[in-house]
């Protein structure tokens, strides 16, 4: 580039090349269901790949636990109660575009990206309609229905082609891209490969050879995804983003989707960005699925909308100086568009030791209506994760001074109205 300065002409570096970015979104899969997290017989090979060559933060988490409203954090930054999809569904025979309305009022990030320049391709689970026009996608597989359409949930499961087509379009005119790759994996239906069904039945898995062959299935999608990074020669200005929407699992006899549990709410958070962040494990600091909007747009080069309440989680200062987190969690059916807080079940605040949950109870009875009739009773856990990861042994009683000071900290971030 040539620039006169007090009329000499002189040559300055070139503008750096925006870099490209890749969001990886796993779907159902329990924050320990990894080899490189520590699972003895699920084999993950190609993301375990790429931990070796990212930023990871053990200690993730999703603010809620439940596909619809923790994606919809993903893309705006926001929470639940803020951008008000608080659950998968509306009520029965209600419609869900008053939810959809409001969401596409809300920060997004593939417009905000557009708005500078990139192209981007939404895949997989969508539900909001039209990925185009409601968040602004550029590129997409089309409308999508309450997980997404037949043919934007074939990705990974039938086809990877739509990205590979989308990132030579990218290249061909010359713009930087965002990939959203949010395919139906490993979450039901389990379908795997026989050969990997198979082979985990031999292992000894059981009941569980299907959901661990997802798992081994939908890793092996990844690396076909990486590995079209490498041959194109975009993985060194690539940032690749990973993450799951919740986890999957059980507690007794109980699934923990959709509740405050670590099972539920925990998740690995994965940076990759060659040259410019150094691969290592954190397992001290605090992530969330709210950091990845500031996080992608800084990276490159966005300004990252003032209201957001997430952080860079490559600006070092900023995470650890974050301290504490915040969850919530609510009725699976949405209520009212305009009053999030009358579907509240639970909410949560998380630091490195602690862990307080104030669940609501009854938790409201959609077919009565019984959120309109009474005022809702509270009780409380308080976990020593450092001591009790698994949150077998709840404190509350034991430690009451502990709850009413945390209980304090939650009612100052939000005590929504009764």
């Amino acid at each position: 580039m040539l620039v006169v300065v007090a009329g000499i002409s002189v040559c300055s570096a070139e503008e750096p090349t925006p870099p490209n970015v890749v969001v990886i979104l796993s779907d159902d899969q329990g924050y320990a269901d990894y080899s490189f997290m520590g699972h003895a017989m699920i084999q993950t090979p190609r993301l375990d790949r790429l931990s070796n060559e990212s930023l990871v933060y053990t200690r993730g988490y999703v603010v809620t636990g439940l596909c619809s409203p923790s994606l919809a954090t993903m893309v705006t930054g926001l929470y639940p109660h803020e951008h008000r999809t608080t659950g998968n569904d509306p009520i029965p025979r209600v419609s869900r575009e008053p939810w959809i309305s409001t969401f596409r009022d809300m920060p997004q990030l593939p417009r905000l990206l557009a708005q500078n320049g990139y192209l981007s391709l939404h895949t997989g689970k969508y539900w909001h309609g039209d990925p185009l026009e409601v968040s602004g996608f550029t590129d997409s597989m089309g409308m999508t229905r309450r997980h997404g359409s037949e043919y934007s949930l074939s990705i990974g499961r039938d086809t990877m082609e739509p990205i590979y087509d989308f990132i030579e379009k990218a290249q061909k005119q010359s713009k930087p891209f965002m990939v959203w790759y949010a395919p139906f994996m490993p979450h039901t239906p389990h379908n795997p490969p026989q050969h990997l069904e198979e082979k985990y039945a031999a292992m000894g898995a059981k009941s569980q050879s299907k959901y661990y062959a997802m798992c081994e299935w939908f890793d092996q999608t990844c690396g076909e995804l990486l590995d079209h990074l490498e041959e194109q020669g975009l993985s060194d200005n690539t940032v690749v983003v990973y993450i799951c929407d919740n986890g999957w699992g059980s507690l007794g006899q109980g699934s923990v989707k959709g509740s405050s549990y670590e099972l539920s709410v925990r998740t690995p958070i994965m940076i990759k960005w060659p040259g410019k962040v150094d691969p290592r494990k954190d397992e001290d600091h605090l992530a969330s699925n709210l950091d990845l909007v500031p996080t992608i747009l800084a990276a490159c080069g966005v300004d990252v909308p003032a209201m957001l309440p997430g952080v860079d989680l490559l600006d070092h200062a900023a995470v650890t100086h974050r301290k504490h987190l915040f969850l919530e969690n609510f009725t699976h059916d949405m209520l009212d568009v305009d009053q999030p807080a009358a579907g509240l079940r639970a909410r949560s605040y998380v630091s490195k030791q602690w862990k307080l949950t104030v669940h609501r109870t009854p938790h409201p009875d959609l077919k009565l209506k019984k959120w309109q009739m009474a005022a809702p009773q509270e009780t409380i856990q308080l976990f020593n994760l450092q001591e009790d990861p698994m949150e077998r042994k709840n404190l509350a009683a034991q430690n009451p001074e502990k709850v009413t000071e945390l209980k304090q900290v939650i009612d100052r971030w939000w005590n929504p109205e009764e």
